[in-house]
């Protein structure tokens, strides 16, 4: 009965899958889809050989440029739209009175921005506005993007004795962007190392690296329990030890394992090679078993060299491992230890 029943149910489901698949395509194809903006910047512009003042009358004396006014295209379209189907005059360009691709350059209220300042300089329009004598759709046009506008403020040195109060009402180095809410703080690592180019994701732009090192040198990650103390930050250090090193130096790590063995140091911990150290322990600072075992008292208490015996003598033609020596041949030189 179980299986009946749960064969009954995929049918269902897969019939359900079939239903909305279906309504979806039915969708598709009754609704008008996005209407792209025809007009041709590069016949106005290029081949016309018409100013960007022409059709924007104010680009060059108020804040904002100004859209071209319908009077002022059917000043040329009262004859050419006389020759084209209804779909192509110029009419359809406008909503009302409003030209219908204003929103197109239409800046958020939040952004300080004078266009005849910028326009009155020597720079060409197409240096923000770029590739605009030849484009045949604005929606096709790359916006002006933030990284733009500072890369041209440093290439002419332009003052920023305002700070970010230059270009924006609110958004400042003490703002925080609507993202910074929440469980923000415990989520916030993954963006941090992205390193992503968007703009809203670039924590450079208020944020100095200090910043991030004097809050996680006070603020442990979440992850930092009793559990990884003791058992869980190994692995973790051996896979990934360059984030370790966002933090810790060197001499943390030292310091702790100096005096505390790791967990799994016991026994015949590392077989007859000693190998085992380079698992962790690399690039070691300084090599020998005495980089770890410091306090070991065998080792303490090394026989000296016979009289006949001097350093720098090849002691390993005669001392073979593993037939004659107590220890693991490390490679030392033997006379560290045997004076």
């Amino acid at each position: 009965m179980a299986i009946l029943d749960r064969s009954r149910a995929a049918r269902v489901a897969a019939l359900l899958l079939l239903t909305v698949c279906a309504a979806c395509a039915f969708l598709r194809s009754i609704l008008p889809g996005e209407r792209r903006f025809a007009f041709s910047h590069e016949r106005h512009v290029t081949l016309e050989k018409l100013d960007c003042a022409n059709c924007h009358p104010d680009a060059f004396a108020a804040d904002e440029p100004g859209m071209p006014a319908r009077d002022t295209c059917e000043v040329c379209h009262s004859e050419i739209d006389a020759t084209l189907p209804a779909g192509k005059r110029v009419e359809t360009l406008f909503q009302g009175a409003e030209f219908a691709a204003a929103h197109a350059a239409r800046l958020p209220d939040e952004v300080v921005f004078s266009h005849r300042l910028h326009a009155s300089g020597k720079q060409d329009c197409n240096a923000c506005h770029v590739g605009i004598e030849h484009s045949d759709d604005v929606l096709d046009l790359p916006p002006v993007r933030m990284d733009d506008c500072t890369r041209c403020h440093a290439q002419r040195a332009v003052p920023d004795e305002a700070g970010c109060a230059q270009c924006h009402q609110e958004v400042g180095r003490e703002w925080a962007p609507p993202n910074h809410q929440a469980n923000w703080i415990e989520g916030h690592g993954p963006i941090a190392r992205d390193r992503s180019p968007v703009t809203a994701e670039r924590c450079t732009l208020c944020h100095e690296e200090s910043s991030c090192d004097d809050c996680h040198r006070v603020q442990a990650p979440a992850n930092h329990t009793p559990f990884w103390h003791d058992r869980g930050h190994g692995l973790v250090a051996m896979a990934d030890r360059q984030n370790c090193a966002a933090c810790h130096q060197p001499e943390s790590c030292e310091a702790c394992h100096s005096t505390i063995k790791p967990r799994n140091h016991v026994g015949t911990w590392g077989g007859t090679l000693a190998t085992h150290c380079l698992g962790c322990h690399q690039p070691l600072r300084y090599e020998g078993c005495s980089a770890c075992h410091q306090a070991t008292p065998s080792h303490q208490s090394a026989p000296n060299m016979p009289p006949d015996h001097f350093p720098g003598m090849n002691c390993r033609k005669c001392h073979q491992h593993p037939a004659t020596l107590p220890h693991v041949d490390n490679g030392d030189d033997c006379s560290s230890c045997h004076h």
